[in-house]
């Protein structure tokens, strides 16, 4: 029952008891009784007053399988006691956590948690919400403190030292045909101005025989040098199944990082082509700003329509370049795949097909199929998965070419 409720019951009972037989005890007991909520407004003001805090993150780089650790403070610059302030800390996607603490004057109160990283995307925190309460339950304040802040939680990523990728052909020429926001050496022809174009873009011979302004459109240039390996990966959202950590979109996701870190630490030119509820081209590049760039995509890249296996492979074909590998991982049927594969490797590309088996989300199995690729089915260890021992014939390294790829 509220406590509310009851005082003020109690204290009617009292006001009828003196009115009616006038006795000075139940007058007392009445005006004693309207001392208790001034005083409980008191002290529930005072113990809302000069108290500061906040939450620290102590884990650096959050990754999925990692724990998460922050340090939350909080300091009484006042000569009021807090006592029993219950103090909760709110965030995203973990959720609510809390504790009652007392803060002496002028003390302060220092505790840790913990939390694990089940899932990718971003992680919201910082602010604590602090509710004081005067010693009878009768009032409470509740007040803010911290600031917000965001991070993000990366995907979780695979040993993946003993997969490997064969080299394009190298068929491509210097340019490939495809239409570019990026101004680039060849301008292929114009179009009416839009509010978004720059100035610079502006073609002025063709403005003056329009009669309006024309800008210049420019061909794509392959945005990868020789031998790089493009990771690409198809989130289209009518194949996937499962949820959750066990689901293909998570599985793909988790080896689509993998890849892309395995030859980034080898030091190779890495791009990526990711396709959910938009499409993502990252141009090739080394180093730890690229893998950071990928991560950061790979952490909120969700499942979409914006095109399916053989839409993203079209999208990777204007990127490609002299040399090219491309590891394409899917759970598109075998039948899609297939076709999106002989695209790609009719640029010259060597392709390495990554099959993540959809009906074994489901508790089925897919048929087998005639396309040669790594498949990967839910509960198996990718890293094992994609171990080049296992690979099948048509991507197999000689075995001189592993031991030069490994040094």
């Amino acid at each position: 029952m509220n406590v509310r409720v009851v005082w003020i019951g109690v204290a009617l009972l009292l006001l009828i008891l003196a009115l009616s037989t006038g006795g000075a005890l139940y007058y007392r007991l009445f005006l004693g009784l309207l001392a208790v909520p001034a005083l409980g407004f008191l002290a529930s003001v005072l113990s809302a007053r000069r108290v500061e805090g906040g939450v620290q993150r102590l884990t650096a780089y959050l990754q999925v399988g990692d724990d998460l650790e922050e340090r939350i403070v909080l300091q009484n610059t006042h000569w009021w006691p807090k006592l029993l302030l219950e103090v909760q800390h709110d965030t995203q996607p973990f959720g609510r956590a809390g504790r009652i603490t007392t803060l002496w004057p002028y003390g302060s109160a220092v505790w840790t948690t913990s939390s694990h990283c089940e899932r990718r995307g971003i992680y919201q925190f910082g602010e604590l919400e602090i509710t004081s309460r005067d010693p009878f339950g009768l009032f409470s304040r509740t007040m803010r403190l911290g600031r917000p802040q965001t991070a993000l939680i990366y995907p979780a990523t695979v040993d993946l030292s003993s997969f490997f990728v064969l080299s394009g052909r190298g068929w491509t020429e210097g340019i490939v045909r495809g239409r570019t926001f990026t101004p680039s050496a060849i301008a292929s022809g114009v179009r009416e101005y839009t509010s978004h174009d720059a100035v610079s873009r502006v073609h002025w011979p063709a403005t003056a025989h329009a009669g309006r302004l024309m800008v210049k459109e420019f061909d794509r240039e392959p945005s990868g040098p020789a031998d790089a390996v493009w990771v690409v990966l198809d989130l289209d959202e009518r194949v996937q199944a499962g949820e959750g950590s066990e689901s293909s979109v998570e599985y793909g996701v988790t080896t689509a990082a993998s890849v892309a870190k395995r030859f980034l630490d080898s030091g190779r030119n890495v791009g990526a082509v990711f396709s959910g509820r938009e499409q993502l081209i990252i141009p090739a590049a080394t180093g730890i700003t690229q893998l950071g760039r990928i991560f950061q995509a790979l952490a909120l890249i969700e499942p979409g329509d914006a095109g399916g296996v053989q839409e993203t492979s079209d999208a990777v074909k204007n990127e490609l370049s002299t040399g090219a590998s491309i590891v394409l991982i899917t759970a598109a049927p075998a039948s899609a795949v297939s076709s999106a594969v002989d695209t790609l490797r009719a640029t010259g590309a060597a392709v390495v097909p990554v099959l993540i088996d959809a009906p074994s989300f489901t508790g089925r199995r897919n048929a087998a199929s005639g396309l040669e690729a790594y498949v990967i089915r839910m509960g198996d260890e990718i890293g094992r998965r994609l171990d080049y021992h296992s690979a099948p014939a048509s991507l197999a390294l000689p075995a001189h070419e592993v031991e030069s790829v490994a040094r």
